[in-house]
């Protein structure tokens, strides 16, 4: 009796412990491939002004795929707090990122291209479209 009482733990502890080590290392691949992108100089970047995000418009579009799933507040980790912000239908909202130069900047584009990013009613991120504005 005793034997099928710790076999039985180690098999649970055994899946427990698998489930663990996976979840973690899928989450760390994630952030492994973001790290390669230099969120510091899009962030710099505010409203598309200076022209660096139309450069780094491939990268974004490389790298939509491994941020879906992510938080807001990890998104904005990644490409700061957006220039502006939409609420949709069913309490989801847009982050809207100016790749090329907004209202704001002196040098201002008529429907500039912007990245939407489309999170869902409990904020996570779901969508990512290069249009213009």
């Amino acid at each position: 009796m005793e034997d099928k009482t710790i076999t039985g733990f180690l098999v649970v502890f055994t899946l427990i412990l698998a489930l663990a080590l996976t979840g973690c290392g899928r989450e760390k691949k994630k952030t492994m491939r973001l790290e390669k992108f230099d969120s510091e100089t899009w962030i710099a970047d505010k409203n598309g002004c200076s022209g660096t995000r139309l450069s780094m418009k491939n990268q974004i579009l490389l790298l939509k795929y491994d941020m879906r799933g992510l938080k807001t507040d990890e998104i904005e980790s990644y490409l700061g707090h957006p220039d502006a912000q939409e609420l949709y239908d069913r309490s989801q909202r847009y982050y809207i990122y100016l790749i090329e130069p907004g209202s704001k900047c002196p040098n201002a584009k008529e429907n500039p291209q912007a990245l939407f990013v489309r999170f869902s009613a409990v904020g996570i991120a779901n969508e990512f479209t290069i249009k213009p504005m």
